[in-house]
């Protein structure tokens, strides 16, 4: 049975986990040798000439607007945008039916029987079954950060949902923690939920970089190795810097030599948490990073004192396994996913409590303590789930399972 994955537009480096996680999948699902009954082959109204894979680009199967319909909605766009705002959503919403129709008519001729949308909030093309994946509930699960309910952020997250996720062949979550929150907050069948287990690159991970070019980039960078803690993260509301520099506030004061790396780009909030910065007198123990290459961020893993998360949202993150591989220890909000991957393999803390925070930063400079995290890092990264070899092992069997219950209709 012919399965299309869709490929949505390439997503910049600066998008953060998002980037890695849907990167590695299309990588991984392209090399994969999926079974028989499984015919695999990539959706895109972009270029797929770089897969292996077979690939249809429907970009040339897309009908639009008559010319007529055009010049209509150019024309109110010119007479005045706002005062036919109603009028020009109701030709964009007509178009995008058009267009929909008419891919899902030729994907069908193709013999596509089912579609996986690996991004959530994807657009679904009608009538063909598919399959979604769900990376987090934020806009129920965590506090009312502007991010998720701002400029109908809301309403947008929940329209998705709420009408996309329950008509859905099968539902793919990163954890039984991620699972459960669909069940819980969208009232979902469990029978119809998979857990695709969250994973880190390999090629990240695995990567290669000598130490005197690691010396090299620690300088560059004002560290010094054992004497600094990260948060790779970007600047949103909902991943706390806030309590995270609070907590170091206290911490410093003991460690007067340590400094706090934050690496991530602007979302709107690093105005906030530098202001905080000054406010404690920290400019010279904080360092804002910006966003950094792949061989800047490993070194940080290899010679921090420790990763610290203090974010609101999960119930899974990137960055705890990455950890977890490259043998860096981790100070983790306590998260239920959190708990999920890396068991007695970090230190949680309560995210709003600036001295759980503080404890769990001069925990780990007990080298005592540090040891003891290290040897339960190895070993649970020896079994670990979390990996994209096992994930793509586990996409197979749930597409098989897919397959026997599509092959119910014509």
């Amino acid at each position: 049975m012919k399965i299309g994955i869709w490929v949505n537009e390439p997503l910049s480096k600066n998008s953060g986990g998002g980037f890695t996680y849907f990167n590695t999948l299309i990588k991984g699902i392209d090399d994969f040798n999926f079974s028989p009954e499984t015919e695999i082959v990539l959706l895109s109204a972009y270029d797929l000439s770089g897969f292996s894979k077979p690939a249809i680009n429907i970009k040339p199967y897309q009908r639009e607007l008559s010319f007529i319909g055009k010049a209509y909605r150019k024309w109110l766009k010119i007479i005045s945008k706002s005062a036919f705002s109603s009028r020009i959503n109701f030709l964009d919403q007509k178009e995008k039916k058009i267009k929909d129709h008419s891919v899902s008519d030729y994907l069908k001729k193709q013999g596509v029987k089912i579609i996986f949308y690996p991004l959530p909030s994807s657009a679904v093309f009608e009538g063909i079954p598919y399959m979604v994946n769900n990376w987090d509930l934020a806009h129920h699960s965590a506090w009312a950060f502007p991010e998720f309910v701002d400029e109908r952020g809301f309403a947008r997250r929940d329209e998705w949902y709420r009408n996309v996720v329950p008509s859905a062949l099968m539902v793919f979550c990163e954890s039984d923690a991620g699972k459960n929150e669909v069940v819980q907050y969208l009232n979902i069948n469990p029978g119809k939920i998979r857990v695709l287990p969250i994973f880190s690159s390999k090629e990240f991970v695995g990567m290669q970089v000598a130490a005197l070019e690691q010396e090299r980039i620690l300088a560059s960078l004002g560290l010094a190795a054992g004497k600094f803690f990260f948060y790779p993260a970007q600047f949103w509301a909902h991943k706390n810097h806030f309590h995270l520099v609070s907590a170091f506030s206290k911490f410093v004061k003991l460690h007067p030599d340590h400094k706090l790396f934050f690496c991530g780009s602007d979302k709107g909030n690093i105005d906030h948490i530098k202001a905080q910065v000054k406010a404690n007198g920290l400019e010279k123990n904080v360092i804002f990073g910006g966003f950094i290459e792949d061989e800047s961020l490993f070194t940080l893993y290899k010679n921090a004192s420790a990763l610290v998360m203090p974010t609101f949202l999960g119930p899974t993150n990137i960055p705890p396994i990455e950890a977890l591989f490259l043998g860096c220890p981790a100070l983790l909000s306590d998260l239920a996913g959190h708990r999920e991957i890396m068991g007695d393999a970090a230190l949680y803390f309560d995210p709003l409590d600036d001295d759980s925070i503080v404890e769990s930063m001069k925990a780990i400079m007990d080298s005592s303590t540090r040891e003891n995290l290290l040897t339960n890092q190895k070993q649970q990264a020896s079994a670990t789930p979390h990996t994209i070899d096992n994930a793509l092992v586990q996409l197979q069997a749930h597409f098989a399972e897919a397959v026997k219950i599509r092959s119910c209709w014509e």
